[in-house]
């Protein structure tokens, strides 16, 4: 006898051949963000969802990101280093890599 996982909700339900590997449940939300470089340049984002350990991103280019940047949460004005998780075509999942800090005012630039 073959035994599988005892819990089919292991499994993401858009994707039923990705395992599910979140420690956190995640929230959908549909929020304006910015991906922010070490040199304050930054790249407009949408946050598809988000829980206590990471975030579903959606971005235009997604597989020229670098592995680690920061997050900044417009409609929180947070600002928070992630580091990529995941990748598939446009879309993002990232880890928080620490804590939520103030946003400074003005220092970014955008790219695109």
């Amino acid at each position: 006898m073959i035994e599988g996982p005892a819990n089919t909700s292991a499994f993401a339900a858009s994707d039923h051949t990705q395992r599910e590997n979140r420690v956190a449940p995640r929230r959908r939300v549909l929020k304006s963000a910015k991906i922010v470089f070490d040199d304050w340049r930054a790249i407009d984002c949408t946050v598809r969802d988000v829980s206590e350990t990471g975030a579903k991103l959606q971005v235009g280019g997604a597989h020229a990101l670098p592995h680690k940047f920061r997050l900044l949460m417009i409609s929180e004005n947070t600002i928070r280093p992630v580091q990529i998780a995941w990748k598939l075509n446009d879309t993002l999942g990232v880890a928080f890599a620490g804590p939520p800090e103030k946003a400074p005012l003005r220092k970014f630039t955008s790219t695109m």
